[in-house]
């Protein structure tokens, strides 16, 4: 190569030597073939590859390919030894490396199949999908309620499958959000960095505030303590058609991500300042109660 100008090797010197011409420009729409076409732009821009990582995400999905109906599928593994009740088959959900947000899990599949065969998972990060099960690996939850809460969604998958995959659909968004990924919804930060950050305080914070009480519930339900949550009792109530509807709602997007996640940070305010303001209102009116009661038989 014959440098032309100056001392240093100039972009001109190399589009001449690769080229044959100095001026020579490219787009970036081949590279654009290897995002994942959920996070794929219409026009490549430099911009558009920034924080992306070449992997292919082997727990990506809720695997509902009938071969997994159970909580060892590919897209809803814990750390924990589960039972299967069903065929078995592990195979990553997405059958190719992508360039997209978050980082691979990398985990090893142990499957067998017998009458009362376990599954475990190695994995180096953390693999699951579910609010209660992120929020015990990072020490925001006993250890008795989370187990709790495992019981009662084995119960849920065999006696309500609809909610139990409708909330597998957005729990898994949330701890997106936990882990420092998902869609963005802070959009008015400009800086990635800090919009990340913030997405992932938020969604930590309120997914303790509503997984909280709501997991409580649960454990309730289960027989694991001996007082009920009423405020996670309401929750559940909320969430159960909020489920529903989120699993019948159609895999390709209709609307933009920030539309869609602003509709379920909504949701989440809703279901949580309805059922706080019911227990305040509950506990006012029975204050009163107690008050006149009490007056009435002094009284007598």
């Amino acid at each position: 190569m014959t440098i032309t100008t100056g001392p240093q090797i100039a972009f001109s010197d190399v589009n001449q030597e690769v080229y044959g011409t100095s001026s020579h420009s490219s787009d970036l729409q081949f590279l654009n073939n290897l995002i994942t076409p959920t996070q794929r732009p219409s026009t490549a821009q430099l911009s558009n590859f920034y924080g992306l990582n070449y992997y292919q995400a082997t727990t990506y999905g809720a695997c509902n390919n009938g071969n997994c109906q159970n909580a060892c599928n590919c897209g809803n593994i814990g750390g924990d030894n589960c039972y299967i009740n069903g065929t078995v088959n592990c195979a990553n959900c997405d059958a190719q490396s992508w360039l997209q947000t978050g980082t691979n899990c990398a985990c090893t599949y142990n499957c067998t199949y017998t009458n009362s065969a376990s599954h475990a998972c190695n994995c180096t990060c953390a693999c699951s999908k579910i609010i209660c099960t992120k929020l015990f690996q990072i020490g925001m939850m006993p250890y008795n309620i989370f187990a709790a809460d495992q019981q009662y969604g084995e119960w849920l998958k065999k006696n309500d499958r609809v909610v139990y995959r409708g909330y597998i659909k957005w729990a898994r968004i949330v701890t997106s959000w936990i882990d420092g990924g998902g869609p963005d919804f802070m959009v008015w930060i400009r800086n990635k960095e800090k919009r990340i950050e913030a997405q992932r305080k938020a969604a930590t914070e309120w997914a303790f505030k509503i997984a909280t009480p709501w997991s409580e519930h649960m454990a309730y339900l289960m027989g694991a303590v001996k007082n009920d949550n009423v405020m996670g009792r309401i929750i559940m109530n909320i969430g159960r058609p909020i489920c529903k509807i989120v699993y019948f709602m159609p895999k390709k997007r209709i609307v933009p991500d920030v539309i869609s996640t602003w509709t379920m940070w909504a949701l989440f305010f809703f279901s949580y300042y309805t059922s706080s303001t019911y227990v305040k209102l509950d506990k006012k009116i029975k204050s009163i109660k107690t008050s006149i009661l009490n007056k009435l038989i002094i009284q007598d």
